[in-house]
C-alpha cells in the first residue's frame, strides 16, 4: 500500500465521503467525541467514530453514509496510523455489539438507544431515523420506535438505563 494519500484535504460532506468509500481507499474518521459516521450496507449498518478506519475493502459496497455531529474524514498517512485506525474500528464494532448481547429484539433496541443517548446526546439520538438504528442491531424500525417510547418508562424485562455499561473505546 502506498504511503501517499490519494486525498490531501479533509472531507466532511456525506456525498464526498461516500464517493471516497467507493474508491477503496482507507480513510479515518477525525473529529471530537460526539462525532461519528454510520456506514449503511445492504442489510446492516456500522458505526465508526473518531479514529476509526473506514473504506478499504470493508465499505466499498456501502450505500449510504450518515454523519453524526461534525465528523471529518482524513487519510491516515503512516502504516502505524492505518493500523491504529483498524484497531479503533474494531472497538467501535464492539461498542455496538454491547446491544447485541441481548436476544430479545426490544432489549437490543433499547440498549442501542441508551448507548446513543449517552455517547451522542439525546438530541442527536432523537434525530436519528429508526431505520438506521434498527440496522445497527438487527431489529425492525418499529422496535426502535417502541424502545424510544420505553426509555422513559423502565420495566423489569429490560435493563434499566443505569445498569447499562457504556463500553469505553479505550478498553481492549
Amino acid at each position: 500500500m502506498p504511503d501517499k494519500a490519494l486525498i490531501t484535504k479533509p472531507i466532511n460532506q456525506p456525498t464526498e465521503i461516500l464517493s471516497q468509500l467507493h474508491s477503496g481507499q482507507l480513510l479515518r474518521v477525525d473529529g471530537c467525541r460526539g462525532s461519528a459516521l454510520i456506514i449503511c450496507h445492504r442489510h446492516h449498518a456500522e458505526l465508526a467514530g473518531p479514529g476509526a478506519g473506514i473504506g478499504s475493502l470493508f465499505d466499498i459496497n456501502c450505500s449510504r453514509v450518515i454523519p453524526i455531529g461534525n465528523p471529518v474524514v482524513v487519510c491516515p498517512e503512516s502504516r502505524a496510523e492505518r493500523q491504529k485506525a483498524y484497531e479503533i474500528r474494531q472497538q467501535w464494532i464492539r461498542f455496538t455489539q454491547k446491544a447485541m448481547e441481548y436476544c430479545v429484539p426490544l432489549q437490543r433496541a433499547r440498549i442501542i438507544v441508551v448507548l446513543f443517548e449517552k455517547y451522542f446526546g439525546v438530541e442527536a439520538t432523537a434525530q436519528m431515523p429508526d431505520e438506521i438504528l434498527a440496522q445497527l442491531v438487527g431489529v425492525l424500525p418499529k422496535t426502535i420506535l417502541m424502545a424510544r417510547r420505553a426509555t422513559s418508562q423502565p420495566c423489569e424485562s429490560t435493563p434499566r438505563q443505569s445498569t447499562v455499561k457504556v463500553l469505553s473505546l479505550t478498553e481492549g
